[in-house]
């Protein structure tokens, strides 16, 4: 039993042994390819990360061309087990690194994949190698496959080079173009911004670019402050070199007017002052220049001669005999904004049509009392045109064309009457605040006035009414004057004024009223109401009005006891300062005049007063000082005595004025 037991150990040492030599030669070549492997893998892994450009398409395609199952193992002894029996793949191999080490490691998993059997005979071994045989055909298929594999990974790894290659030219091609970006730019240096440059997330990058632009201001305040400084360098040069230029300049000047004075000693002052312009024609010797403005006002002048100087901005040639401009009379004038050319003798042929219209800073044209028919064309920038006192018949929808920026139209004087002016005149003048047509033949209120208007004059024409919706579009109306017209009690509408909610002052004089009129607007504080036929007051007439009327003119009318009642002043006891009521027929001082609280001004001379009783003017019971500063009762019919407390709330007693009358004695 012993010597059984020996034998068997004997024979598993045997077994063992012929195992262990079978196998040291297939460790080593084992060993050798799994590091080859290796090796390759990592130098893979290297050359990409080297790259700094990440390639997934070629990672896929180095992964489509390498098979999973792939491994040079396949090349070794016909009875080392195939790659499909070894627990080893390509992710194990790129995924964890082999050292030496682990080699014995993977030796031991190789073992223990093969049988371990007894110890073959001669005859087995003669099968082993039949074996053998039969199994080449299948191994140099392998051999040829791995052949195959290890071509394709060569021609990928010079692929894998040559993108590197091709990478670091295309880098170093983008570095040349960007710093010839830089030096067009006039940057001297690139930012270094720039080469932060990846594809880490959006995080990254907007850290770059505001990094970036960072840089890019503190280059271009760096820049601007070089440039600023080189300027100032060459502006303080160029100062020095002026102001040699100009001591020189101005030593020449001296030595030249000193040689003016000895030839000229005796020029007078006024042809001295007519060689310093820069006239081609000379002017007048009357005429004077000073600061941009030629005044040749009343000289006796009847042409305009050839001026050509860009300084002047004012020119005054009123109250001559000019009756003619040439058609380019102004073109050596071209910074002109005012002329003044009235009272002269110039009509239409004088004027060439466009003469004024190339005057682009022209704002005051001043052509009154001439002999004009038509507007001439005027130029856009014009603010303030006066043409009184001339002979313009007819007014269209173009004689203002294009004047959006006139302030102030004055015709006074002319020829105008209904028929003879279009409604749309007035159309194109979008700003113009005064209105002057004075002394015409209007009979009624122009159709079609501008709604900007703030003020429209139209005394002394032939106006016989004032209907309703006329004035209606004037919101922005503050004074009205139609005064000198026939104007009588029916023919204002009692709605004629509801719409102006702006006005502040009413001229009215010179008509036929015989009381004043009612539904006056609310904001009035003037009205004027003198030389007319106006017998009475009405009650509470002024009694809506707010804050009230400041002045109120009844001068000259047909006002008697009777037609000033107690009532009459209500609404602006308060408010009055100025009260006239001289040349009618009162026979008294009216009752309510001590009431006036703020009244400076009284005139009630012309009158037929015929005592001043106490408590009349100053109140009797209650000593409160007077704001009345002037008190005309002169020319009356004053008999009684005047008693001396009848004046006792004035401050100034000579602000009153009591002579002459007639039969009048004071105490």
């Amino acid at each position: 039993m012993a010597m059984l037991r020996f034998w068997v150990l004997c024979l598993c040492v045997s077994v063992l042994s012929v195992g262990v030599l079978t196998l040291i030669p297939q460790k080593h070549e084992i060993e050798n390819e799994v590091q080859h492997n290796v090796e390759h893998v990592h130098g893979t892994w290297t050359m990409e990360h080297e790259a700094r450009e990440p390639d997934r398409i070629y990672a896929d395609t180095l992964a489509t061309h390498q098979p999973a199952t792939y491994s040079p193992i396949m090349d070794t002894h016909a009875t080392v087990p195939t790659l499909t029996d070894i627990p080893l793949t390509e992710t194990t191999v790129i995924g964890t690194a082999i050292t030496e080490s682990d080699v014995p490691v993977v030796a031991t998993c190789l073992s223990s994949a093969l049988p371990l059997t007894s110890l073959p005979n001669d005859e087995e071994g003669r099968d082993q190698g039949k074996g053998r045989e039969d199994e080449n055909p299948r191994i140099e298929e392998e051999e040829e496959k791995g052949r195959v594999a290890d071509e394709q990974m060569r021609k990928d790894r010079e692929m894998e080079a040559s993108r590197g290659r091709r990478g670091v030219t295309g880098r170093r091609h983008a570095a040349t173009v960007e710093a010839t970006a830089y030096r067009v730019a006039g940057l001297g240096r690139p930012l270094p911004g720039w080469k932060k440059r990846g594809t880490n997330g959006g995080a990254e990058q907007e850290g770059v670019l505001r990094t970036t632009l960072k840089e890019l201001h503190s280059d271009k305040d760096r820049l601007m402050d070089t440039e600023k400084a080189e300027e100032e360098e060459d502006e303080e040069e160029e100062e020095d070199d002026e102001d040699e230029d100009d001591s020189e300049e101005e030593e020449e000047e001296e030595e030249e007017e000193e040689e003016e004075e000895e030839e000229e000693g005796t020029e007078s002052p006024t042809n001295q002052t007519v060689a310093r312009t820069s006239f081609t024609e000379s002017l007048p010797g009357t005429c004077q220049t000073s600061n941009g403005q030629i005044s040749c006002r009343g000289v006796g002048m009847n042409h305009l001669p050839i001026i050509t100087d860009l300084g002047v901005t004012t020119l005054d040639l009123a109250e001559n005999n000019i009756s003619l401009i040439a058609s380019r009379g102004f073109s050596g004038l071209p910074n002109l904004e005012s002329i003044d050319l009235s009272k002269n003798r110039l009509d239409d042929d004088s004027l060439s049509h466009h003469l004024f219209s190339n005057l682009t800073r022209l704002r005051r044209l001043n052509l009154d009392d001439n002999q004009l028919t038509r507007i001439p064309l005027l130029p856009p920038s014009l603010e303030e045109l006066k043409m009184n006192d001339n002979k313009i018949t007819r007014l269209t929808p173009y004689s203002f064309k294009g004047l959006f920026h006139l302030l102030s139209l004055e015709l006074e004087e002319n020829l105008f009457h209904d028929g003879n002016m279009s409604p749309l005149t007035f159309k194109p003048l979008r700003r113009v605040q005064y209105l002057r047509l004075d002394t015409n033949r209007f009979r009624s209120l122009p159709l079609g006035l501008p709604r900007s208007l703030q003020e429209l004059r139209m005394r002394d024409n032939q106006l016989q009414e004032v209907p309703e919706g006329v004035l209606s579009e004037l919101a922005k109306l503050r004074v009205l004057d139609l005064s000198h017209n026939l104007l009588h009690e029916g023919s204002i509408s009692n709605r004629a004024w509801v719409k102006l909610t702006s006005l502040e002052a009413l001229d009215l004089s010179h008509n036929s009223l015989t009381s004043v009129p009612l539904y006056l607007p609310r904001p009035l504080r003037q009205l004027t109401l003198q030389h007319n036929s106006i017998g009475r007051i009405p009650a509470y007439v002024f009694g809506h009005l707010r804050p009230g009327l400041e002045s109120l003119r009844l001068s000259h009318n047909a006002l008697g006891d009777e037609g000033v009642q107690g009532v009459s002043f209500v609404g602006m006891y308060r408010s009055l300062v100025e009260l006239l009521l001289d040349n009618n027929r009162l026979g008294a001082v009216p009752r309510s005049v001590w009431q006036f609280r703020n009244l400076q001004v009284l005139r009630l001379d012309y009158n037929q007063i015929r005592s001043v009783a106490v408590g009349s003017v100053c109140h009797s019971r209650v000593a409160v000082r007077s704001a009345l500063a002037s008190l005309h009762l002169e020319n009356n019919l004053i008999e009684e005595e005047i008693p001396s407390t009848t004046f006792n709330c004035i401050q100034d007693p000579s602000s009153v004025v009591t002579q002459p009358q007639e039969h009048i004695h004071e105490v």
